[in-house]
């Protein structure tokens, strides 16, 4: 598969979702299909660094293509089915989308506060641009926001936070455990500097006191 025919947003389209819903390595596929270099939303990905403290694995485009075939591995794992697939790969695809337009050095460091939020927007935009359906980009987007929702909690969240993200993300039309899927996708895809899976305390909380 070549990129040389994808002259429009819509094919382009057409072409990640074929991928997103059947590739077992979506990097490889992206890449091969044009789809890098022909969306400059992902073209912008390599451009932008991370730190290397918690990001030794290099840039942007390099985490999110690696959480991509991390999420791709667990549908397959898991035997997913292709919308749910669909959904987990782009959103891990497109986690840190919103890092180019956030990220800045501060006091000799990378940072990218408000990435999360602004990678929901973009993603939102892109998706409409790439003809994607509304309810996968909603649903899509709203993992984007709220996957740092777990920064900053020390121990456990509580019931209340859990109930929180828990109900954004139905109303969204994806789930609790759907996040969880690119939470620990996003963990993973970090190489050296990988921590334990920060969705664990969160699914914890959730059986508890939402089943």
């Amino acid at each position: 598969m070549t990129g040389a025919d994808a002259s429009t947003d819509r094919e382009r389209g057409r072409r990640l979702r074929q991928i997103l819903r059947e590739h077992p390595a979506p990097s490889e596929a992206l890449g091969a299909a044009g789809l890098i270099d022909g969306i400059p939303e992902h073209t912008a990905l390599a451009r932008t660094p991370q730190d290397p403290t918690w990001h030794p694995e290099g840039d942007v485009l390099v985490h999110s293509l690696w959480a991509a075939d991390l999420a791709a591995e667990h549908a397959e794992r898991t035997d997913a089915s292709p919308d749910l697939r669909e959904r987990l790969v782009l959103a891990a695809l497109w986690h840190d989308i919103g890092k180019p337009d956030t990220t800045r050095p501060r006091k000799g460091r990378i940072t990218s506060y408000g990435h999360a939020e602004r990678g929901a927007e973009i993603a939102q935009d892109l998706g409409a641009r790439l003809d994607l359906p509304p309810a996968l980009v909603r649903a899509v987007a709203e993992i984007i926001a709220n996957h740092m929702a777990h920064v900053g909690i020390q121990g456990a969240p509580s019931a209340k936070a859990v109930r929180r993200l828990a109900h954004r993300l139905t109303e969204a039309g994806t789930s609790l455990e759907e996040w969880a899927v690119v939470v620990r996708c996003d963990g993973d895809a970090r190489g050296a500097a990988a921590r334990p899976d920060a969705s664990i305390p969160w699914l914890t909380v959730a059986n508890r006191h939402l089943a």
